[in-house]
């Protein structure tokens, strides 16, 4: 059985262009235990957990 479940994600997001990654990060805000997601879209590419994360932190507080 296939265990590598972060490849195919990774494989995705490295396709995608700019303005792609930009609207995958933005819609990250508001989902539950967002640490696990940042942490898990770092498996799939640290860009992509970077990204996410970046985007987390120029939120105004308490708009997650």
């Amino acid at each position: 059985m296939d265990d590598d479940h972060w490849q195919r994600p990774g494989d995705l997001f490295r396709k995608m262009n700019a303005a792609q990654k930009q609207a995958l990060f933005d819609n990250t805000p508001g989902r539950p235990s967002v640490e696990a997601h940042v942490a898990n879209c770092s498996k799939a590419d640290p860009a992509y957990g970077k990204g996410v994360a970046d985007t987390l932190a120029r939120l105004p507080d308490g708009e997650l």
